[in-house]
């Protein structure tokens, strides 16, 4: 699977099962050698969409706080798609209440994870107002209008 996962970029996939398997035979450091490994082969700072692989790996060898410091310090951790990797830590660690803080700056883009922390808190009517929210429509495009009805 490694030979597979390095020779293989497109398929990242391969490397989230790989991850899980570490994390499953409590090899986190071997999982996150591999990582840094195959970084610096493909050329440094990882994209987030690679980069929170590493979070439970991070947990579980340094611990949960640890693990959203190196978050919150890359270059991507402050942004929306960030906030439900750094919310699962937080929850996972029992720590749901700052989950819903961090969903929260983010609440647009997050709002299903954000609704099931608030149900996970008993605050039922907050996860219900959080998923009425109207989203604001897109805006009009320039070959036709936005629709929302199929187009059949």
């Amino acid at each position: 699977m490694r030979v597979q996962a390095d020779a293989r970029n497109g398929d990242d996939w391969i490397l989230h099962t790989l991850s899980d398997l570490y994390l499953d035979q409590g090899r986190p450091e071997d999982g996150l050698a591999h990582l840094d490994a195959l970084a610096a082969a493909r050329g440094g700072e990882e994209e987030w969409d690679l980069y929170w692989i590493r979070l439970p790996m991070i947990a579980a060898r340094d611990g949960v706080d640890e693990a959203i410091a190196q978050a919150r310090s890359h270059p991507e951790g402050a942004t929306s798609y960030a906030a439900p990797h750094i919310a699962e830590l937080l929850a996972g660690a029992g720590r749901t209440e700052e989950a819903v803080a961090v969903l929260e700056q983010h609440a647009s883009t997050n709002s299903h994870d954000l609704a099931g922390y608030l149900i996970d808190l008993g605050r039922v009517e907050d996860a219900l107002a959080v998923l009425q929210r109207r989203t604001p429509r897109p805006p009009e495009l320039s070959y036709g209008t936005w629709r929302d009805d199929p187009p059949f």
